[in-house]
């Protein structure tokens, strides 16, 4: 493994298909996560993985939140939850002095962004957001509104740093550094996302394939689960991946077509996921099929979501974590880089760089992320042998921003 501090590893440019043009991105050597932020991670149950900071339950009664709540990225009780989780990585740093500054670097103007404007409402820290995305057949281009900077190139990361700095944020000690993980850290969008997305699905094809008892045809199943991962069914799915793998589940079993979901959906007679589960108690009853595999999984989801899980499909999201961990790090370090972008989750060198650099000038960096634990986190029971995501290593690939970081006073 290359350190940490060994990012100028030796890597050749590779000839785009396209053109012949250079490729911009090279591999700087392998890391994890935790390099950067330890067990400094929140995922959905924001329940810590840093055994040194309080439970959740306890975050959820000093916030003055209810103890069964485990609010979304999105929500205003998230940002307490988050401040709280900063304060106390603070003390845990032997900080005396409270935070003053917040950064947020993540892949979406929604979660991201929203969580970031959520926090500072809820706070009297100065703040500033990341907002960013690979964009290579537009110009480089960047906006910046209510603090929230949006990059059309991840190398733009660098330019947003110096531009704190010159409008005088510190940078330092009392700053507390907040990244997401899918998408931004790992697997950046525009660049590397869709390998994420791949073992998504190649977690929920092995899930249907398990609990149906066949083999499926995995181009039918892929065209499934992508037509029904559309803005059109959101109504019922609430674009919520596990109620969509569910549905997927249904589809596959044969107890509901897809031409039926479809119609029901657009003429309105179908409305939202309780509705769905409702449809397929009573198929059961009438048809008495599916079969013993889709029975339980259904009855184990039906009871996940009445009692207000928002990860209801769990055997599937632990199928997810194997996948992804399995597309970490599978490259050979000599691979062509763009190999690896296309088939390995890989971490997002200007991120890693600029993390490292805040990390050098004292801030403290967390990670949070809305993804399930499930798929975040080995099962103790079934994967021991498997590293969660945060420390698994895998390829840093991207632009090397270092020596315009170190320019910046």
């Amino acid at each position: 493994m290359l350190s940490a501090t060994n990012s100028t590893a030796e890597a050749k440019t590779t000839p785009q298909a396209n053109g012949g043009a250079e490729f911009p991105f090279q591999n700087y050597g392998r890391g994890t996560l935790a390099d950067l932020c330890g067990d400094l991670v929140l995922y959905r149950s924001l329940e810590p993985l840093d055994t040194r900071l309080p439970k959740i339950r306890r975050a959820l009664y000093e916030t003055g939140l209810a103890g069964d709540l485990r609010p979304r990225k999105q929500d205003r009780e998230y940002a307490r939850i988050a401040l709280f989780y900063a304060e106390a990585a603070r003390r845990l740093a032997g900080r005396e002095e409270p935070l003053q500054e917040l950064l947020f670097v993540g892949d979406t103007l929604y979660n991201d962004g929203g969580a970031f404007l959520n926090m500072i409402a809820e706070s009297d820290l100065r703040g500033a957001c990341f907002i960013g995305v690979e964009e290579p057949t537009e110009e480089p281009a960047h906006s910046l509104n209510d603090g929230i900077y949006m990059a059309n190139r991840w190398a733009s990361i660098a330019d947003w740093a110096a531009s704190l700095r010159a409008d005088g944020f510190q940078l330092g000690e009392n700053t507390v550094v907040i990244m997401d993980i899918d998408k931004t850290a790992l697997g950046p969008k525009g660049r590397n996302d869709k390998v994420i997305d791949q073992a998504r699905i190649q977690g929920a094809y092995k899930t249907m394939t398990a609990l149906l008892g066949k083999e499926l045809d995995k181009e039918s199943f892929i065209n499934i689960y992508q037509e029904i991962n559309q803005a059109k069914y959101h109504a019922v799915t609430k674009d919520n991946q596990d109620y969509l793998a569910y549905i997927c589940l249904v589809i596959t079993s044969g107890m509901l077509t897809m031409d039926e979901l479809e119609k029901e959906v657009l003429d309105g007679s179908l409305t939202s996921f309780d509705q769905f589960t409702r449809l397929v108690d009573m198929r059961m009853l009438l048809n008495a099929g599916g079969g013993e595999g889709l029975r339980q999984a259904h009855d184990a989801v039906v009871m996940s979501v009445r009692n207000g899980d928002p990860t209801p499909f769990k055997r599937f999201r632990r199928q997810e974590f194997v996948e992804t961990v399995g597309r970490m790090g599978c490259m050979e370090d000599d691979a062509p880089v763009a190999d690896m972008l296309a088939q390995e989750i890989t971490l997002t060198e200007e991120v890693y760089a600029l993390a490292e650099w805040l990390r050098g000038r004292g801030c403290i960096v967390m990670c949070l992320s809305d993804k399930p634990d499930e798929a975040s986190i080995p099962d103790p029971r079934h994967e021991t042998d498997l590293p969660p995501i945060h420390k698994a290593e895998t390829h840093r690939v991207g632009v090397d921003i270092r020596p315009a970081l170190a320019v910046i006073a």
